[in-house]
């Protein structure tokens, strides 16, 4: 009797995201021209051993982007409206059989042995009631200095959880996974604010043009704690 094979979550996932031609976002950590992280692609198909092949990537303004063999890129899709993330490597650009009369460029990527969905949350997120608006503010750690404490970002705050927040931003420009986050949330008159801590746990595009990012182990401040904070944040590591 053959032996019977089975597939994981992840090989099934990939599967579907091929056969569908899914959207995927493309995140670098370093920099391409013209200041964008986040490139364009939708996937084409898998190929044996652990290979998955996109559509060559693009700028929001449909411009090319070569990415070099072993880059280190996260990717970031949508499938049944659940959101994965993973890391994975380029491989090589190549050109691909999409038919038995068809051959395409394409990009290969080393298929990631590990999906984390951006929908997980280890306690229950509420969203902001429509009659209530919170601002947020967003300082990076590693960016804090006594001279420049301009934030990094100032979006609105779409939902918020026992020890998350999220915020909903117009571009996601240097914002990075895991980075440490000062913020500040004000109501809408100005009146109250309240300073955080947290993590930096996904930056997910939305569909409309902004973007949602998620912050985890998020903590309190209380009065007078968040210049010492910023501070101690900014100080180079020992």
């Amino acid at each position: 009797m053959p032996e019977r094979q089975s597939k994981s979550f992840e090989e099934i996932t990939f599967i579907e995201a091929a056969a569908r031609h899914a959207r995927v976002d493309l995140v670098l950590d370093s920099v391409v021209p013209e200041g964008d992280r986040r490139l364009i692609s939708r996937f084409l198909g898998i190929e044996n051993p652990g290979r998955i092949i996109l559509a060559p990537p693009v700028t929001a303004d449909g411009k090319k982007v070569f990415l070099p063999e072993g880059w280190q890129v996260g990717i970031s899709f949508d499938l049944a409206n659940v959101w994965f993330q993973a890391k994975t490597t380029v491989i090589e650009y190549c050109m691909f059989q999409q038919s038995t009369t068809r051959r395409v460029d394409a990009l290969a990527i080393a298929q990631p042995t590990k999906l984390i969905s951006a929908n997980r949350r280890s306690t229950p997120r509420y969203r902001i009631a429509p009659t209530r608006q919170f601002y947020a503010k967003i300082w990076s750690a590693e960016r804090l200095t006594d001279e420049k404490l301009d934030p990094l970002h100032t979006g609105k705050l779409q939902d918020w959880s026992e020890a998350g927040l999220g915020v909903r931003l117009r571009e996601p420009t240097g914002l990075n996974t895991g980075m440490e986050a000062v913020i500040c949330l004000e109501n809408d008159t100005g009146t109250d604010s309240l300073f955080l801590r947290g993590i930096l746990r996904h930056c997910t595009a939305l569909g409309d043009g902004c973007w949602l990012a998620g912050f985890g182990e998020v903590a309190d401040l209380r009065p007078g704690e968040a210049p010492d904070l910023m501070n101690f944040l900014a100080a180079p590591a020992n």
